[in-house]
């Protein structure tokens, strides 16, 4: 089973590369409509083809629908779509490990959740383990951007990514927890209207959405498909039957190991030693912020 929560994040590891090679072949928000709409598509086939029993959204839920849409798909996705142009798949899925700290600071604001004193330890270290990564940039296109201290801008665009992705789990939380929605169901129609919403986006402001070759366009956004929308939801929901949630977001450190092996391998993306010193201070970071966590599911 161990083999599983691996497979998992070495899936969820490759979608970052996946990412920055469609790239290659269109622009961001054209990528993003044509992954979601199909995606979403599927999923509400699926629900649809199996009667499963699900509550649709009521009136006073759709204010919460679209933040979940507008937060989670439109700009996370278009946020981080348009720093890996610029930034290495290893620092881009190292940053995605600021999600938990960024959700627990979320949730003591919004939710006035209590932070114990070894969270807070976790959040300060774990945020100062970023720092020997962003000294270092990676492509040259990155440093035509405007730097501010040693965050160039793709870098802030991608951690401003990461807090809307934390901040949209907070929606879900409401949607599923406290008003009993089904999170296939509330992914299925985020998904297809946030892939519209991209889909605007393009048309207006983006020309030329496919400049590369079509059939390898057309593999890579499957892949994309079929390994975040299918295979990654559904493994991580059958794991979290034998796992608890806590275990598993941290074994999401393995992810970035995962995506800087294949953007080494199929992008020849350099790691640093400033890369591998982040990634040990997150890991310290993520240790002592779960530590009460573990504490209680071992009692």
């Amino acid at each position: 089973m161990l083999l599983l929560v691996i497979l998992l994040y070495a899936l969820f590891g490759f979608t970052f590369t996946l990412g920055k090679i469609v790239l290659f072949y269109a622009t961001p928000f054209f990528i993003i409509a044509t992954r979601m709409i199909i995606g979403g598509g599927a999923l509400l086939g699926y629900i649809i083809w199996h009667r499963t029993k699900t509550k649709f959204p009521e009136k006073h839920d759709l204010w919460l629908y679209a933040v979940y849409t507008f937060f989670n798909i439109y700009i996370f996705y278009g946020a981080r779509s348009w720093a890996l142009q610029t930034i290495s798949t290893t620092k881009a899925a190292l940053l995605m490990n600021l999600s938990p700290f960024f959700t627990a600071l979320f949730a003591y604001f919004l939710l006035k959740e209590k932070l114990s004193m070894h969270k807070l330890i976790g959040l300060v270290i774990g945020f100062s383990g970023m720092i020997p990564m962003l000294m270092t940039h990676t492509s040259p296109e990155e440093n035509m951007w405007w730097n501010f201290a040693f965050f160039s801008t793709p870098e802030l665009v991608m951690i401003f990514a990461v807090a809307c992705l934390s901040y949209s789990m907070i929606i879900m939380q409401k949607l599923v927890k406290h008003r009993n929605h089904s999170p296939l169901l509330v992914n299925a129609l985020c998904m297809i209207s946030g892939g519209v919403l991209a889909g605007g986006t393009s048309l207006i402001f983006e020309t030329n959405v496919l400049f590369g070759d079509k059939q390898l366009f057309a593999l890579a956004i499957g892949l994309q498909i079929i390994i975040s929308n299918i295979l990654c939801s559904n493994l991580q929901a059958f794991l979290l039957k034998s796992y608890s949630t806590t275990f598993l977001s941290f074994a999401s450190f393995i992810s970035p190991l995962c995506a800087a092996g294949y953007g080494y391998l199929l992008l020849n993306e350099q790691i640093t030693w400033l890369h591998l010193l982040s990634f040990c201070i997150v890991i310290l970071g993520l240790t002592i912020f779960y530590f009460d966590d573990f504490k209680k599911s071992n009692t």
